[in-house]
């Protein structure tokens, strides 16, 4: 699979079927790397799935008909910037490339919307995601927290000025 025969699109409200599938299939994937549950995105209806693509800017990467990964991009109007949310890559398409188009996909879409910077999280231990966001010129902020309040895992902020 080379990278010419990716696309990236944006998903709409009327396809949160593919946004549902997408996320049922990270969850399952990766579940410790997510602030989320499966059985809490397995509980949502058309209507939360709607209004979640209503939210966000949420691009999925596919080829040849198979979904690749997704990210999304949501504003932070306290901030003045995007939070980029949502990253997840299909193990079949690790280390190809899908995922820096990701990032970039919402760093261009950030910088199109006039936005100055770029904030995300990431899990401890997940250090292929840390490393993905360096090379695409994210730094630490110093921040961090818990992924849920009721768990003992921390994620990192990280931030890119646009």
């Amino acid at each position: 699979m080379g990278l010419s025969t990716i696309d990236i699109r944006l998903l709409t409200a009327d396809e949160w079927e593919v946004f549902r599938r997408i996320r049922l299939r990270t969850l399952t994937d990766s579940p410790q790397f997510f602030g989320s549950t499966l059985a809490e995105a397995q509980a949502r209806t058309e209507a939360d799935w709607r209004v979640a693509l209503g939210n966000r800017a949420q691009f999925v990467a596919s080829a040849e008909g198979a979904e690749l990964g997704t990210v999304a991009g949501m504003p932070d109007p306290e901030r003045g910037g995007v939070h980029l949310i949502s990253m997840w890559v299909a193990p079949e398409a690790r280390g190809t490339g899908v995922a820096d188009l990701l990032v970039r996909t919402v760093l261009d879409w950030a910088g199109a919307g006039g936005h100055t910077a770029v904030w995300l999280e990431f899990a401890e231990g997940n250090a292929v995601a840390e490393r993905l966001y360096l090379r695409n010129g994210f730094v630490r902020t110093g921040m961090s927290g818990l992924v849920r309040p009721d768990e003992s895992r921390v994620e990192f902020e990280m931030v890119r000025k646009l």
